[in-house]
């Protein structure tokens, strides 16, 4: 099976064509702006002229490289190896050991689906991009040659019989995820970025001049109402997302390790290679965290979701505290997150993060105030003292270590609480230091480092540097004891 060169499924033409048709009008927006702009030719029949120009001209050589790509594309697996051919002018010849890859996802947007394809994804340790990206085939090929990658070239095995997902989100859970991650933001970055363009200042006056035949009454009605419903349109941005992103999330058991199945216009199946799993963390947004929720996140020594960007390798986008155990045992056998019996660093953290705080917020109150109502102003900022202070005090309440026989963690956070969870055996090295001021206060930092891709360590920050000693000797005697312990892992 697959031992002789296999085309691409004809969708890819379509597929790949919106890429291409992307890249190419980057490439022709310059000229096609300066024809269109240039000044000589003002008439609405040239612009026109030009447009229609510019599209089919675009259109025609976007479709140049996915059919290109077609015919030149071929994989196939050579002895303990697959092998992906492409390129019609340069040849290009990838060839990917069965042995170093990491995952095979198959992926489906609405295009797919339509078009009766699915995508291949391989990757391997490398990094986070996948290593062999396959467009389009059809879907029984598909599900085959992921079968057989991820088995060693081994016969596709039969159907297993179908059994209850190990874990799954309501539709409820789902839309309260978007709920509690108001994007507000994105949308309020959007208008920062149209009042940066050229011509912005006509809209801030035109914007300043309607407030102020307001009145100021009115005007304040007018911007609480406008936050308002930033704040509605970011909310309901999220719940969007996230329904059409985790749509039937559900955990189902593979035999590599565990099947994440979710998506409403785009499906994804992801696999999550137990054996590969390097660490957990635990992420409490604030709103998730007054609500009682929480997010799972697992790294593994090769990116096994290159689409979640801003928090990689997202396994559960929402669960309730109590049943993080649930979960976490799914990805790591012994763990064990309600049971850590958690130890707090040197109080002399509080007054080294207040003062931290300060100066930041002394940074971003400073040139305004002073800007605005005069350098003399500045004396505002010093009620900032016991704010920052009260900070200090919640970090050092929240941040933290513990170990049990088998993990290393530590949490840490103020708004965004976060937790990080990883077995002595995937631990791959590990430091003490300490700054000039840390040093001057007897403080140490301990740090270890997993082989996760993502780069997510324990750092335990402002330790008594006999603590630290102390836990720098658990580590290594740990780690010497769990050496070959896990069968499968890095």
């Amino acid at each position: 099976m697959f031992d002789k060169p296999h085309r691409l499924h004809p969708a890819s033409i379509i597929i790949n064509f919106g890429h291409y048709f992307v890249a190419t009008l980057k490439s022709l927006g310059v000229p096609l702006a300066a024809a269109i702009f240039s000044g000589r030719h003002s008439s609405s029949d040239y612009v026109l002229l030009i447009i229609a120009l510019g599209v089919a001209v675009t259109t025609g050589i976007s479709l140049v490289g996915p059919v290109l790509h077609f015919f030149s594309t071929t994989f196939y697996i050579e002895g303990e190896a697959l092998v992906i051919s492409s390129g019609f002018v340069w040849r290009k010849r990838r060839t990917i050991p069965l042995s170093r890859i990491q995952n095979v996802n198959i992926e489906r947007t609405i295009w797919h689906r339509l078009l009766g394809a699915a995508a291949v994804k391989v990757e391997t340790a490398a990094g986070h991009k996948g290593e062999g990206d396959l467009a389009a085939l059809s879907e029984e090929n598909a599900a085959k040659l992921q079968s057989v990658l991820l088995h060693r070239a081994a016969p596709v095995p039969a159907a297993p019989a179908a059994e209850a997902p190990l874990y799954q989100l309501s539709l409820r859970q789902v839309l309260l995820a978007g709920a509690l991650e108001n994007r507000v933001m994105y949308i309020v970055g959007s208008i920062a970025a149209v009042f940066q363009t050229e011509g912005s200042s006509k809209l801030v006056t035109a914007v300043t001049r309607y407030l102020q035949q307001l009145g100021t009454a009115a005007s304040i009605v007018v911007s609480t109402l406008t936050v308002f419903a930033l704040i509605l349109v970011g909310w309901l941005l999220s719940i969007v997302i996230s329904a059409t992103r985790f749509y039937g999330f559900r955990i189902e058991k593979h035999p590599r390790g565990l099947l994440l199945l979710h998506g409403l216009i785009t499906q994804f199946k992801t696999i999550v290679p137990i054996g590969r799993v390097q660490d957990v963390r635990i992420v409490e947004p604030l709103f998730f965290r007054l609500f009682g929720y929480c997010e799972v996140y697992a790294d593994t020594a090769g990116s096994f979701d290159r689409k979640d960007a801003a928090g990689a390798n997202k396994v559960c986008p929402i669960l309730p505290e109590s049943e993080v155990s649930l979960v976490g045992r799914l990805l790591l056998p012994e763990f064990a997150y309600e049971s850590l019996s958690w130890q707090q660093v040197s109080p002399k953290t509080v007054g080294r993060h207040a003062w931290r705080y300060f100066v930041l917020f002394a940074i971003l109150l400073g040139w305004p105030l002073g800007h605005w109502l005069g350098w003399h102003a500045l004396w505002a900022i010093v009620p900032i003292a016991p704010w920052c202070w009260l900070l200090g005090v919640v970090y050092y309440r929240y941040v933290g270590y513990s170990f049990t026989n088998d993990i290393l963690a530590s949490r840490s956070g103020v708004f965004r609480r976060h937790a990080v969870l990883i077995p002595f055996d995937r631990i791959q090295h590990y430091s003490v230091n300490s700054s000039l001021v840390q040093r001057w206060l007897g403080l140490t930092t301990v740090t270890a480092i997993s082989a996760a891709s993502g780069g997510h360590p324990i750092h335990v920050v402002d330790m008594p540097a006999r603590d630290a000693e102390v836990l720098r000797e658990v580590i290594g005697a740990s780690i010497h004891s769990h050496l070959g312990s896990r069968r499968g892992g890095l």
